[in-house]
């Protein structure tokens, strides 16, 4: 798994700071803003009987209001993705489909592309995918209302979509390698138990089941940041093992990572991690670079604990039942052009189809 994401897209392509993320989304907004600002204050002169008032600013989005309404169709996206029981979908389309919409939203503005056609874009091209593939009539029929007009908008936009994500459409998800980490660590325990004289963890395919649901729902919520842009899935998954720690004190996740995953690893060995009386042949080569089971653990626990700062300080969204002002703003400011029960694009589309009808 690893090998395949350091020569993946997903690393070339899709991997940023959170400088890069914050610039990139900056220059997004203020172009959207620039573009859109004459129409938003036609609108609104429009709307007051033809009265132009020069000092009024157009109402439009920041960049903050655009990510937290791409955070509210995360959340949105995921409750129709647990809508999905027959069949049920497999949790890598929800980690596609959300990094998807993700990366559109980086070069795209809301105020353009309104997220929920995008939104319900993104998940059904993750089915694909994800190899689970199903028909467009079988997925909105999932969809509550509208299910003709979203029907007509997925086909015509997801070309479109795969052209705005450079066509780079496997995703590596957290989720296969929270799954490995979690049947490790319950192997893990048993083997401490064993050489402590314990008895072993009482129904393991039991416990395993339960982290998995637990970790895959952490990882579905934790969408709503920005660790699928700026930590490789591996780092992403870990974080996700550790929260699980938390409330699970007696696996002791926190010593599994750092002596089975770092290689500190002391039930191969009686020396503590580090120990300097550790035989040449087990010690790293200093010539080849590879940095010691200490390094590796010092390395990771401050990447962990810059992960669980962000995760701390994150605003989560979880009650769908209210709206924010951002909805109401967007409503207002959408580019008529690009929407589908606007004038501006039923002109548009008559005008595409005289033209290839000429073509024809």
């Amino acid at each position: 798994f690893f090998k395949a994401y350091v020569t993946s897209t997903q690393l070339y392509n899709w991997r940023f700071t959170t400088d890069e993320l914050a610039n990139q989304r900056q220059e997004c907004n203020a172009a959207a803003r620039k573009r859109l600002a004459p129409v938003t204050k036609a609108n609104a002169d429009a709307s007051q009987g033809g009265v132009s008032n020069a000092e009024a600013e157009p109402l439009l989005l920041t960049a903050e209001d655009e990510l937290i309404i791409v955070k509210r169709y995360i959340l949105i996206m995921k409750e129709l993705f647990h809508k999905f029981e027959e069949p049920k979908l497999p949790p890598d389309v929800f980690g596609f489909a959300a990094t998807y919409f993700k990366r559109f939203y980086l070069n795209n503005s809301v105020m353009d592309y309104f997220p929920r056609e995008m939104m319900l874009t993104a998940l059904y091209l993750a089915c694909k995918a994800a190899d689970f593939p199903l028909g467009l009539q079988t997925f909105t029929s999932h969809i509550p209302r509208n299910r003709e007009r979203y029907s007509d908008f997925i086909v015509n936009s997801e070309l479109f979509l795969m052209e705005k994500l450079q066509y780079d459409l496997w995703i590596h998800t957290p989720y296969r390698p929270l799954c490995g980490l979690i049947v490790d660590l319950v192997a893990y325990q048993n083997a401490l138990r064993e050489r402590r004289g314990q008895k072993p963890v009482e129904d393991a395919a039991s416990l395993v089941a339960t982290l998995k649901a637990e970790g895959y729902e952490i990882i579905h919520t934790w969408f709503q940041t920005d660790l699928c842009l700026t930590h490789p899935p591996s780092q992403f998954a870990l974080a996700v093992l550790l929260e699980l720690g938390r409330t699970r004190p007696e696996l002791e996740v926190e010593a599994f990572v750092r002596d089975e995953v770092c290689g500190c690893a002391p039930l191969k060995s009686d020396e503590p991690c580090g120990d300097s009386s550790r035989g040449e042949e087990n010690q790293p080569s200093v010539q080849s670079g590879e940095p010691t089971p200490q390094q590796q653990w010092s390395n990771l626990s401050e990447k962990m604990e810059h992960i669980q700062a962000m995760i701390a300080e994150f605003e989560f969204l979880e009650d769908l039942s209210q709206t924010g002002e951002e909805e109401a703003v967007l409503l207002q400011c959408r580019n008529p052009l690009y929407d589908p029960l606007s004038e501006e694009y039923a002109a548009a589309k008559e005008r595409a189809n005289k033209l290839m009808s000429f073509i024809e």
